[in-house]
């Protein structure tokens, strides 16, 4: 007796389905046998910033003597929940937990980038990530990134993101155009905001205080700036002025 084609599609729909479930089962029945018995970390640290070690991320995912996962079976380890304890960590922007060929368990941690240090007059410290988040100081390592200073970060330090106020994003603002400029990079060293949120920038090399106002029209301000050193310092000489201010319109002003 021959099948149909429609009986023939259900009959074949059946036995892939049961084939995928004995499947599962033997998988989920082979992971409770194996059990965890090494544990890789590997840091990204394509920023060379060593703010996480893998001492760091064992502590993480051993959080207590009772809940090791050295040993405990795969099928009882929950990926997720390892990854959140590695996420925790204030330097650790992302986690990835997956299992090797060999059967071993592999722990990824992307690190936080910081691009611009806060140091508040009273004594707080703190960094700027690149995505915008306020993160602690760290004892094991210090990033070389611009300085900002003066009584507005004593509010600054205290913030979870830039987020929290719309000045901050514009203070953020005015780091990343520094950072993403070559020349700025290399002559700015240490940005101050006052408790009005007024910008006074100090150079890397020479006396000069740069008055910029608030962090308002960044690229306008920063290209006055640029004649200024491009053009008036090589004709007038490095220290032949202390102040220069562009916090007004159309103007460049030098004493």
């Amino acid at each position: 007796m021959k099948l149909s084609k429609r009986t023939y599609s259900v009959v074949l729909s059946v036995l892939v389905i049961a084939v995928l479930f004995i499947t599962i089962g033997f998988v989920e029945k082979r992971e409770i046998g194996y059990r965890v018995d090494d544990i890789s970390v590997k840091i990204e640290n394509r920023f060379e910033n060593f703010f996480v070690d893998e001492e760091d991320v064992m502590a993480l995912i051993m959080e207590s003597e009772g809940d090791s996962i050295l040993g405990d079976a795969y099928g009882r380890v929950s990926l997720k929940e390892v990854e959140r304890r590695i996420e925790s960590h204030s330097f650790v922007k992302d986690a990835e937990v997956y299992r090797d060929l060999k059967g071993h368990l592999v722990v990824k941690a992307y690190q936080s980038k910081p691009v611009a240090r806060l140091v508040a007059n009273n004594g707080r410290h703190a960094y700027i990530s690149e995505e915008g988040t306020v993160l602690p100081v760290s004892s094991k390592y210090t990033a070389r990134v611009v300085v900002l200073s003066g009584p507005y970060m004593n509010e600054m330090t205290r913030a979870e993101s830039i987020h929290d106020e719309e000045y901050y994003q514009n203070i953020y603002d005015l780091v990343e155009f520094i950072n993403h400029d070559r020349f700025w990079k290399m002559q700015i060293g240490e940005v101050n905001v006052d408790r009005k949120g007024k910008v006074t920038m100090y150079p890397q090399v020479g006396r000069q205080k740069l008055e910029f106002g608030r962090a308002e029209n960044i690229q306008d301000k920063f290209k006055r700036l640029k004649i200024f050193f491009k053009e008036i310092m090589p004709t007038k000489g490095w220290n032949a002025y202390s102040r220069v201010n562009v916090e007004f319109k159309d103007q460049i002003i030098c004493e």
